[in-house]
């Protein structure tokens, strides 16, 4: 409510015309003072409170002219009375780019009704010092007995609050910008992402269009991070950010997942064309090298896309999508756009399949192991019998070493099927004891990963005591690749090769042979056999080079008194070939494949139990 108001309220119209009047030396009529009626000083109080208020107020013509003005406005606009009376507040009163011209103040009219239904209204005004300041008006009219029309004006300087208001909307935007973007390269962030792609999703289905989302990870980001430090990687990732908008649209968005993936959202796409054709276009740009320091970094980058369909519901879908695309793209070869499709679904929804059901059937121990017998060539001993695992899938049957293990891997479970196989094979040691196979060793083979476990000896000795077995009854295969580095060096591994020795358990280097494993560091890992990978066993009739080195590695584990095992054995002339040269124990198909426990336990019966093995039996196999 106006200034004017409150007091035409308060005082009633006769006070406040006789206060026009006095003012303006109007003819003004009033009603006669009856007994009761307002008195000369109770008239009087309106001037008091237009003289005092901080508000300003003006009294102007209908064409804007100023007739009157209070001393709060000359106060609130600088200026001296006589310097405004008689003139338009708009040639004065507005920053000079918003002033108008004077045949737009000459040709000026209150509108009436305009301003009736507009209430307050805030205007940009200047001081005559040249200040600037916002200016709150409410406009009301008032008419008098002679029927004159008048504008009455009522001004508040509300910089203060105006001011206020910017600095906390500019911090609400700042805060909402910080909420939704990276710090690093102002790419928004997985959540501003999240809703983004919702939003443009529901945009999609009005428009019967499609939305993209292009997966891109960097290649090499973490060879720039070893070699040339953080600083160098961070500026990879600013390039990139900047790269990914100058190359984008508007209605698009560019993302940071972390690390070095980013998403780019492109909006009103129709086909897989498109994005794939967006793709190349980004890898092309992303990809040119950055000058550091007195270098350059070189990176390439990998693209995973989906659009949008009928399946897709959420962000998380299309993520979900690109980044199996992404991953199909790193696995073959990096540096292209691969794009998700029925192929790419079938495969995906198998692999989500497998990854659920291997976890499941590891919590239920559910997992099964087969047992495979390491043999002395001559005279046809059992010498010990290797755990391997398998998994009978519930619905694609029984699955290949080469995807199990690759697959448990991915999912962090190596350990867990390590500690699996460990258990099956000290339980397979207690039945061959019960047996009367007390002199037949177990074996399982061990991962960095539970290698590493801090709780893996421990485990070990606990499982054999609990088993009322000893240290010596189990042999721990370790892989060369895991021991050794790819220049020959110890890696932390020989350490807990050595503590498993200290131990009393036996220890064997497995796939001896297939890494970088020589004859300096065999001699000073403390091992007590090693197992020849079967790239020699098969090649040993067939590459003489094999042989001579063969014959020495042979040599060399006699001094060092380490038990051998030569694996891959398929042929009878194989075995023989290798007994020839040294070899104390073979293991292969030509003996028997890989066994489950109740056929391994037969088949040792049938074999110990016959003084002779059958007559179409390889000679090895025959027993003195």
């Amino acid at each position: 409510m106006s200034i004017i108001a409150a007091i035409g309220m308060a005082t009633g119209f006769v006070g406040l015309a006789w206060l026009i009047g006095k003012r303006m030396k109007w003819p003004v009529v009033t009603a006669p003072v009856t007994d009761g009626g307002p008195t000369d000083l109770e008239r009087f109080y309106p001037v008091i409170a237009i003289d005092h208020t901080s508000d300003g107020m003006l009294i102007m013509s209908m064409n804007g002219i100023i007739l009157w003005m209070n001393p709060a406005y000359c106060r609130i606009m600088g200026y001296q009375a006589h310097e405004m009376l008689g003139r338009n507040p708009l040639s004065f009163a507005l920053p000079p780019e918003e002033t108008p011209d004077a045949e737009f103040v000459r040709n000026f009219r209150f509108v009436r009704e305009a301003y009736e239904k507009s209430g307050l209204q805030l205007y940009r005004n200047v001081r005559k010092n040249g200040e600037l300041f916002w200016n709150q008006i409410s406009v009301s009219f008032h008419t008098t007995d002679q029927n004159q029309q008048y504008a009455v004006l009522v001004c508040r300087d509300v910089t203060t609050n105006i001011e206020k208001e910017q600095a906390l909307e500019a911090a609400s935007r700042e805060l909402a910008y910080i909420a939704a973007h990276d710090d690093l390269t102002g790419a928004a962030n997985r959540a501003e992402l999240s809703r983004f792609v919702e939003a443009a999703l529901t945009t999609a289905q009005d428009t019967d269009s499609k939305i993209g989302l292009l997966h891109i990870d960097l290649d090499k980001f973490k060879q720039i991070n070893d070699t040339y430090g953080h600083p160098a990687g961070d500026a990879v990732l600013v390039a990139t950010a900047e790269r990914l908008r100058a190359e984008t649209r508007d209605t698009d968005l560019v993302a940071r997942m972390g690390g070095d993936e980013f998403v780019v959202v492109c909006t009103g796409l129709q086909t897989l064309t498109d994005l794939r054709n967006v793709g190349k276009a980004l890898i092309k740009a992303v990809t040119k090298p950055i000058p550091w320091q007195n270098s350059t970094l070189n990176f390439g980058a990998s693209i995973g896309a989906a659009l949008s369909n009928d399946t897709i519901k959420s962000a998380n879908d299309m993520l979900i999508q690109s980044d199996f695309a992404l991953y199909d793209v790193k696995r073959t070869g990096r540096g292209r756009v691969a794009t998700y499709n029925a192929e790419l679904h079938r495969r995906y929804t198998q692999a989500a399949a497998r990854e659920t059901a291997l976890v499941q059937a590891i919590r239920d121990k559910a997992l099964t192991f087969h047992f495979h017998p390491v043999v002395a060539p001559q005279p046809g001993v059992v010498r010990g019998l290797e755990t391997l695992v398998r998994w009978e899938h519930p619905t694609e049957g029984l699955m290949s070493p080469d995807i199990l293990l690759p697959l448990a891997q991915s999912l962090g479970l190596m350990a867990d099927l390590d500690f699996l196989a460990m258990n099956a094979a000290l339980d397979m040691k207690t039945r061959l004891n019960a047996a009367g196979h007390a002199d037949v060793l177990v074996s399982f083979n061990t991962s960095p990963e539970v290698l590493s476990h801090t709780d893996f000896c421990q485990k070990l000795l606990s499982g054999l005591a609990f088993r009322d077995l000893t240290p010596d009854d189990v042999i721990v295969e370790v892989l060369e690749t895991v021991v050794f580095e790819n220049q020959g060096g110890a890696t932390p591994f020989t350490q807990i090769v050595a503590d498993l020795n200290d131990a009393g358990i036996f220890t064997v280097l497995d796939d001896f042979g297939s890494g970088n494993a020589g004859i300096a560091q065999l001699a000073k890992l403390a091992i007590k056999g090693v197992k020849f990978d079967k790239s020699i066993g098969m090649s040993i009739l067939t590459d003489q080079t094999m042989e001579v080195v063969y014959k020495t590695l042979v040599g060399l584990c006699n001094e060092l008194d380490l038990r051998m095992v030569t694996e891959g054995v398929e042929t009878e002339a194989q075995a023989e070939r290798l007994r020839e040269l040294g070899c104390t124990n073979i293991q292969g198909f030509l003996v028997t494949k890989p066994l489950p426990s109740d056929a391994i336990l037969q088949w040792l019966d049938h074999y110990t139990a016959s003084a002779i093995a059958p007559d179409d039996a390889p000679r090895y196999l025959k027993a003195n």
